[in-house]
């Protein structure tokens, strides 16, 4: 099959694109990420004007500019097909490139947070996709998307996958991972005190908090005096390597319809401690050892954390059911594999 030239319209710096950049180009595809942020590894079409009134009272200009700034790269640049990625800001973006197949992606806070809670931006996600070829969509929120009366033949269901060959069980340790970063909805406040109620239980449990964002120096200055450590930003190897050795993996988001976090958790082989949220409760009826807790009681985290320690049985229950899984479920080849399949689809009908 011949390899394509794909322009993604995204955030350089989410964990998502660059995996996404990374595979394609391993496949010989030639690839470019189109940013509205300034960042070394993207083209620049910013900065991102704000979406909200000013957009009705100054009628679009400062959005016509900057598409237009997007559509000069994209022609520069003549790809096979362009991808925008989070309807809210790049998708809406994407949306508008003409001459080229253009696809749009929920992320999932772009449906659950952004356009519920303003009906601009409900307008803008809305119209976004009725702009483009179809929309990719994590299953979960396919409902949501048929309620805003997106009609089923252009919404197209699709994961994005984790690579099952470095996600794997390592040598365990009294380790717990924390690895969503630190932003409110994230919920890193809760670990934070659940960690300060460990810390004088079980003092030689380890916990590594992974990422970067606005709260990280507010938590750190909560965690002086506990046994953890704050890794920043890792790669996709370096995080492996702690989920590997991790006896206990803690997802607390508040919202999420792509819970990578829980993929990868599960291909390690660690318990997963996971916030009540419907992007979790998947798995309730799973033999898999997933514990559920209300991601604003501390309390109930704590509990839990103690309780997987101390149960081996439990531990090895992980070890034993995720790496399978994690293979048959979310293999990032087979996914990725359907995701160009979509790809060469939509061109060919172009």
């Amino acid at each position: 099959m011949g390899k394509m030239k794909i322009a993604l319209v995204a955030d350089a710096n989410s964990i998502h694109i660059s995996r996404w950049f990374n595979w394609l180009e391993e496949q010989g595809h030639i690839v470019k990420i189109f940013s509205l942020g300034d960042t070394p590894n993207s083209h620049f079409f910013g900065p991102e004007p704000p979406l909200d009134r000013t957009l009705i009272t100054n009628f679009g200009s400062k959005i016509r500019k900057t598409t237009k700034r997007l559509q000069n790269l994209i022609d520069d640049f003549e790809p096979d097909l362009v991808h925008g990625y989070f309807l809210t800001n790049h998708g809406f973006y994407a949306s508008r490139i003409e001459n080229y197949p253009t696809i749009v992606q929920v992320m999932g806070s772009d449906l659950l947070l952004h356009s519920e809670n303003s009906w601009l931006l409900s307008w803008i996600f809305k119209n976004s996709i009725k702009k483009s070829y179809c929309v990719i969509s994590p299953p979960l929120l396919i409902d949501k998307l048929k309620q805003m009366g997106i009609k089923e033949k252009s919404i197209f269901p699709n994961l994005i996958g984790i690579d099952t060959d470095i996600f794997k069980p390592l040598d365990k340790q009294d380790v717990v991972v924390f690895s969503r970063g630190f932003e409110e909805v994230y919920n890193p406040s809760t670990v934070a005190e659940a960690i300060i109620k460990i810390s004088k239980k079980e003092p030689k449990i380890k916990f590594y908090l992974a990422g970067e964002g606005t709260l990280r120096k507010e938590i750190e200055s909560r965690l002086v005096d506990t046994n953890v450590e704050f890794t920043g930003q890792l790669s996709e190897i370096e995080l492996a390597k702690i989920m590997g050795i991790s006896k206990i993996v803690i997802s607390p988001t508040f919202s999420d319809s792509i819970p990578l976090t829980a993929f990868e958790a599960i291909s390690c082989g660690s318990v997963l401690i996971a916030s009540d949220i419907p992007a979790h409760r998947q798995w309730e009826n799973s033999d898999y050892p997933i514990l559920f807790f209300n991601p604003n009681n501390s309390d109930e985290l704590v509990t839990h954390i103690l309780e997987s320690y101390n149960n081996n049985e439990l531990r090895d229950k992980a070890l034993k059911l995720g790496p399978k899984i994690a293979k048959e479920s979310w293999d990032r080849e087979i996914i990725s594999n359907k995701m160009i399949d979509i790809y060469r689809n939509i061109k060919n009908d172009f």
